[in-house]
């Protein structure tokens, strides 16, 4: 038998087609290593050869042995997790009264969607799951160019406000400022594993989003952005000292940020918006306009015990933004902590995937997923008990909505598609 027919037939019991080329490939070199050491004590070329694949053993138990350690990675704490969340958002739904909002008979309108939206969500998570992750690298400048054009659209033209913010929608889906984010952190986890950009280019690239999300005038999702940019930033190729300058740049620019925004809520913002800040820091003060929410907030989780509540508060949009607050009301403390603890075990099962990950492209893809989904999840979190403004930031896979499901299926479907292929995380493709 040849040393072609011997990795013909190892590869033969192999179902992953790449990691038929990849083991061939490994064992190609330790048969020509084991074939020259058995020239270099005296043996012909050919008996050489047939010893070399003679250390290598059954050709079968080989091949069945290397299609179980390649087999491609599913992650079924994280998919279990998620699927458990994703059950439990029917909770806001069916325990809220929305006849006082749409009129009767709505919550079953809400479930029907929400089983349109699960479906939608899950077979996302598939598509992306199969879909080669690495592929999107050498797309990151266009990835970037749809992230800048969205936002764009949001300050030039938006269709709508919500709370003050600018929505602009596309047939069903309603796109805010923060569901641009995974665009743009998908290009910047391209953007920080290439060496091609100089340093200069990459501070242009940040700023110019940077610039649309304090146009748009959304502190909370600015914030969000350059947080997720900065951990990667942080794990990428540059050097501790760049790094560190870097930060201490950062730092004294988000100082002259700090009274810049000082000034502007003194002199520049129009009075909606400095009515939204006040209303945050005394609530009571605005209680019949912009502080009426957080006190009534308040209000429902007060009266909410660690099995739910003896009355029920009206609480609007109790099935989107502020579904934690309807989930507690309904069924007490022990219900959102268990949620709660549910959504952060989530991040830290997407975290313990990092821990051994080689620096790649692959790698800093999960970081901005899991620094999105757990910036966005404490936000909301935050955001419910009053310790944070009231910015419309959905609790992931729990809040109603199509595009707030789909987004998060999207980082957890990049997240499996990395994990997916785990053993092929160092190596890249341009292939279409």
């Amino acid at each position: 038998m040849s040393s072609k027919q011997f990795l013909q037939q190892v590869t033969s019991y192999i179902r992953s087609k790449e990691a038929r080329s990849y083991v061939e490939e490994e064992l190609q070199h330790h048969l020509t290593n084991s074939k020259q050491a058995w020239v270099n004590k005296g043996h012909s070329p050919k008996e050489a050869e047939q010893k070399a694949i003679a250390e290598m053993g059954s050709a079968s138990q080989l091949g069945k042995s290397m299609d179980k350690i390649h087999r491609p990675k599913w992650d079924f704490w994280l998919i279990g997790a998620v699927m458990l969340l994703i059950l439990v958002s029917f909770i806001p739904i069916l325990t809220t009264d929305f006849s006082q909002q749409f009129g009767s008979g709505m919550n079953r309108y809400f479930v029907e969607h929400k089983i349109i939206h699960i479906i939608l969500a899950i077979a996302g998570i598939a598509v992306i799951m199969y879909f080669d992750y690495r592929k999107l690298q050498r797309f990151s400048m266009l990835i970037y160019g749809v992230g800048l054009l969205l936002l764009s659209s949001l300050w030039f033209m938006p269709t709508d406000f919500v709370n003050g913010q600018a929505m602009f929608t596309i047939g069903p889906i309603r796109i805010q400022s923060w569901a641009v984010l995974p665009l743009l952190l998908v290009a910047f986890a391209g953007f920080f594993t290439e060496r091609k950009w100089k340093g200069w280019t990459l501070i242009g690239l940040f700023l110019l989003p940077l610039f649309f999300f304090i146009m748009i005038a959304n502190p909370a999702v600015m914030l969000l952005f350059i947080g997720v940019v900065a951990v990667l930033f942080s794990f990428s190729y540059f050097n501790r000292k760049v790094k560190l300058y870097v930060f201490l740049v950062a730092g004294g620019l988000g100082l002259a940020l700090l009274a810049y925004s000082v000034y502007a809520y003194n002199y520049l913002l129009v009075p909606y918006q400095t009515e939204r800040i006040a209303a945050f820091l005394h609530p009571e003060l605005y209680a019949d306009s912009a502080g009426y929410m957080m006190l009534h907030l308040r209000t429902v989780l007060a009266g909410a015990g660690w099995f739910g509540a003896e009355t029920m508060y009206y609480v609007p949009e109790a099935h989107t933004d502020y579904a934690l607050a309807q989930l507690i009301q309904s069924y007490g403390y022990v219900a959102g902590i268990a949620v709660i603890i549910v959504i952060l075990a989530v991040a830290l099962r997407i975290l313990w995937m990092v821990r051994t990950m080689p620096q790649s492209f692959g790698k800093l893809l999960v970081l901005a997923a899991v620094a999105l989904y757990s910036c966005q999840s404490i936000y909301s979190i935050f955001m419910v008990f009053g310790f944070l403004p009231l910015t419309g930031v959905p609790l992931p896979f729990i809040s109603y909505g199509i595009t707030p499901l789909l987004l998060n299926a999207l980082l957890i479907g990049l997240v499996l598609s990395v994990y997916r292929r785990k053993a092929y995380i160092g190596k890249q493709v341009f292939s279409a």
